[in-house]
Formats: C-alpha cells, structure tokens, sequence
C-alpha cells in the first residue's frame, strides 16, 4: 500500500491551495494506479499458475480415466463367467476354484483443483474455461460412493469363496449370496462405464493454455 503525505505548510493563496489539492489527488490516483496494477500482475500470476496445474492433472486424469475403463470392462467379463458358473450345475470344488473376485482402480487425483479452490485462484480464471473440468471434478466425487459400493461387492464375493474353499464345501446359500453380489457388482461396473466416456470427453475440451 502506497501512502501519500501532503505538504506541512499552510496555503497562502486559493492558487496554492488547489495546487495542493491537486497534488494530493494526483498522488493518490498513481498510487492506486500502481496498487491495482501489481495486484493485476499478481492474480495473473496466481491463475496461471492455476491453469498449469490443473491442465497436468487432468493430462493424468485422461490416462487413469482409460485405464479405469479398461478394467472395468475385463471385470464385467470376469464376472459374466463368474456368475454363468454359480447358475451351472458345476460341482462344487470346480466352481470355488474358477470363481475370481478382484479389483484394481486408481484415484483420480484432485490436489490441484482443490488447492485452486481453496486459495481461490479458481475464481480469477472464466468461468467458460473451466466448465468441462469442473463438470469432470464434481462429476468425479459424485461417483465416488458408486466405486466404493462396487469394491464392497468385490471384496465381500472374494472373503465368501475364501470361506468356502477353507471349509471346502459352497453351500446353496453361498451360492445365492454370491449370485447377487455379483449381479450387484456388474450392475455397478456398468454404470461407471457408462459415465467414464463422458468425462474423458469433458477432459478433452478442457484447454488451460492462456496462449
């Protein structure tokens, strides 16, 4: 903050005393000048920085996005036989040791949008170039209880037919649990897969070059 101090003498003349006056608001209107100009400079600064890091994290975002897609669809495969093999008169020792219950899904990363956020240097970028990534990032958490419930499934299906080859034996109440479990887990698995094409989609309109 610039200060301007007027002159320590009195006026002795109107002249001389609009020439004061005049003095001070010019003083005043360069320091305001210069305030607003490092304070333009600043934010621009801040955005910059902003778009940088958000444009590389949804380059990341991009590749674990496909990488998720990709397994999701081997998973609805893998879990088409799994539950092909439960309807089957199968017995039962064949059927626990085809049976296979896994998953494998990175996070979306989200630490530069959130810091963005926080500091608020997502305010000083339009609103207009920022609209497919926020649709991405909200869109994202939005999703993030439908993958926690698929893992649940997985990981339940998975603990059941580790029971059952302990015991050694899959009882028709174990099979109807796994039945639905599995049926619960493609369920999930393609509606993630449903959305995913709509957020790479939104990734790749999203440009935070300022050139």
């Amino acid at each position: 903050m610039l200060d301007v101090h007027p002159v320590h003498h009195a006026a002795n003349s109107w002249k001389e005393f609009f020439v004061h006056i005049a003095t001070i608001v010019i003083g005043l209107l360069i320091a305001v000048g210069l305030e607003q100009t490092v304070e333009h400079f600043h934010h621009r600064h801040l955005a910059g920085e902003a778009r940088a890091s958000i444009q590389r994290e949804l380059i990341q975002g991009a590749s674990t996005l496909q990488e998720s897609e990709d397994r999701l669809l081997a998973d609805q495969q893998s879990l088409e036989k799994d539950l092909e093999l439960l309807d089957s008169s199968t017995p039962d020792a064949q059927t626990l040791q085809a049976l296979q219950y896994t998953w494998k899904l990175n996070r979306i990363v989200d630490a530069a949008w959130s810091a963005a956020r926080t500091d608020g240097s997502i305010a000083l970028i339009p609103s207009k170039q920022i609209e497919e990534a926020n649709y991405f990032y909200s869109s994202n958490n939005e999703m993030i209880p439908l993958y926690f419930a698929y893992f649940t499934d997985i990981d339940t299906a998975a603990s059941i037919v580790d029971h059952c080859r302990a015991m050694g034996k899959l009882t028709p109440a174990d099979r109807e649990q796994l039945r639905t479990l599995t049926a619960s887990a493609m369920g999930r698995a393609k509606v993630l897969t449903s959305i995913l094409p709509f957020q790479l989609d939104a990734i790749k309109r999203t440009n935070l070059d300022p050139h």
